[in-house]
């Protein structure tokens, strides 16, 4: 995060752990939803397909991110979609949805806003929120 200031980048993981809680929120209300539609008649959740479980967090140290994990990661925690993403770097889109799949499964994590917290936390952003490319 070179060229950002200590504050900068406070307010910056604040910015997406801010997000990360609305999107845990959001979660949390669809659960609760789910008991009322199964007794309209959807799947239970012993007869539902399993969710897949969390991937188990890694250390900075065990993980082996490549030179274009980095570069999509910087683009992720400014804010970019992956169509920009692939714009900016000149791939598919899906392609950039397959990297970042992978890029997950290296980091631990399971969404977006989680990959760009943990980017944050391993000091691998170079800038700010979107609008500062």
């Amino acid at each position: 995060m070179r060229g950002m200031t200590d504050r900068g980048r406070a307010d910056l993981l604040a910015d997406l752990h801010r997000e990360l809680l609305e999107h845990e929120a959001r979660l949390r209300s669809l659960l609760e939803q789910r008991p009322a539609r199964e007794r309209l008649g959807e799947p239970s959740a012993s007869t539902a397909p399993r969710a897949p479980t969390a991937p188990t967090a890694r250390t900075g140290d065990e993980i082996s991110l490549t030179e274009r994990d980095v570069q999509i990661l910087q683009l992720v925690v400014r804010g970019h979609t992956n169509r920009e993403i692939g714009a900016q770097l000149q791939v598919d889109p899906a392609t950039i949805r397959n990297h970042l799949s992978r890029i997950y499964l290296k980091l631990g994590v399971m969404t977006r806003t989680h990959a760009a917290v943990r980017t944050v936390e391993l000091g691998l952003s170079r800038a700010g929120p979107a609008g500062d490319s």
